[in-house]
């Protein structure tokens, strides 16, 4: 499964994820909320290296909240991912790449 697929999974019922690289055991941010309607269509693009990323294990810690191991392209890709959606980028390309409508629309 991709990361993709499993972020579609969570379209009616987002959860707070923690994304961690398959070969690094540091979590690189908590991602609230995440379902694959937060990303735009530019987002989908700027992120997509990391959203092909294979699942490779997903830990259930509460109805709310999964922690997802990945891997297939650099550790890097995930960081960006993670503190992006985070708001650990500027205002604009948050707004080019992510929308908290659960609908999938922008705000």
């Amino acid at each position: 499964m991709k990361l993709r697929d499993l972020l579609k999974e969570l379209n009616n019922n987002p959860k707070d994820i923690d994304l961690y690289h398959w070969d690094h055991e540091e979590e690189s941010a908590t991602m609230v909320e995440v379902s694959l309607k937060n990303f735009t269509e530019d987002g989908l693009t700027v992120f997509k290296a990391t959203l092909d990323m294979e699942v490779v294990h997903v830990k259930d810690e509460s109805d709310t909240w999964i922690l997802v191991w990945v891997k297939g392209a650099h550790r890097s890709h995930v960081e960006s991912l993670a503190l992006s959606h985070a708001g650990h980028c500027s205002l604009e390309n948050y707004n080019k790449w992510f929308t908290k409508d659960k609908e999938g629309g922008h705000l």
